[in-house]
């Protein structure tokens, strides 16, 4: 019998079965519990997976997808979209994690982990980019002195926007599942 969203009634237990096995370190019941082709069994999988601190499993499902699912997010690939949109953001690709959570941003308003996701990502690259113009052109003295000042001040509202939690907190049992620690764990 189905639901009235299409789903198997059954779905809601399977899935906190996936949950269950993910939070149990029994990983391999996990993936065969969400098999290969249910597209909501798959975004639980990967959104267990991502928070409960298995990175670099959740980013290796993400892969597997159709990159345009998760670069045009809409259900059910919303929050594997937002997930793909913190790992590109924790390996310093800005300018692939910008786009998605812009995206995000638009379509769903009320979403502010996204907008400050975004903005996120702008100011690390106009931090980037200013220390790049340190190390390539070799400003004068006070040159140098008015680009720290510019860094100073992204540095303060990276900091501010980081208090408002966009990104996915791990505890420290959770950060044991991850193979290198992320970007923002550095910070």
């Amino acid at each position: 019998m189905r639901s009235p969203t299409g789903q198997p009634q059954n779905m809601g237990k399977l899935v906190e079965m996936i949950q269950n096995a993910v939070t149990a370190g029994r990983l391999e019941v996990a993936e065969q519990l969400a098999g290969q082709t249910d597209p909501y069994l798959l975004s639980e999988l990967v959104q267990t997976l991502y928070k409960e601190g298995y990175v670099a499993l959740a980013k290796e499902r993400l892969l597997k997808l159709e990159p345009r699912l998760l670069r045009e997010p809409s259900p059910p690939f919303l929050e594997l979209s937002l997930i793909w949109a913190e790992i590109c953001y924790d390996e310093r690709r800005y300018d692939e994690a910008t786009p998605i959570f812009e995206t995000i941003a638009e379509r769903h308003p009320d979403f502010a982990g996204a907008r400050f996701g975004a903005a996120s990502c702008c100011l690390q690259q106009a931090i980037a980019k200013l220390e790049r113009r340190i190390q390539l052109y070799h400003p004068t003295k006070t040159e140098q002195e008015k680009i720290c000042k510019y860094l100073d001040d992204f540095h303060q509202a990276l900091n501010l926007i980081q208090t408002s939690s966009w990104h996915t907190e791990w505890s420290p049992a959770q950060v044991r599942n991850f193979p290198a620690r992320p970007a923002s764990l550095l910070h």
